[in-house]
Formats: C-alpha cells, structure tokens, sequence
C-alpha cells in the first residue's frame, strides 16, 4: 500500500513541475497594445475601463 501512495505521490510532484515549467514557457504578449482601438476622436484602451 505504500507504494502505491508512493507512486501518486510522485507523479503529482512531476505534473505540478511539468505545469509550473509549462507556464513559465508561455509567451508574454503586451496586453496594452493588443487591445487598442483608436477612433478619430475617442481612443480606449484596457486600462481605461473602470
């Protein structure tokens, strides 16, 4: 029984690697020039919502 606590065990600390190395491998994209619309007299911008 304690290798099959032992087996789960570790294999939840790899997948909780694996996510965190996933998610640190992401590309950061500008959230501010992505989102922008600019009309002729009204400009709005994400960081412009309340």
């Amino acid at each position: 029984m304690e290798q099959l606590y032992r087996g789960v065990e570790t294999s939840l600390l790899v997948l909780s690697l694996a996510l965190v190395l996933g998610a640190a491998t992401l590309p950061t994209f500008q959230r501010h020039g992505a989102m922008e619309v600019t009309l002729p007299m009204i400009s709005v911008a994400p960081d412009d919502a309340p």
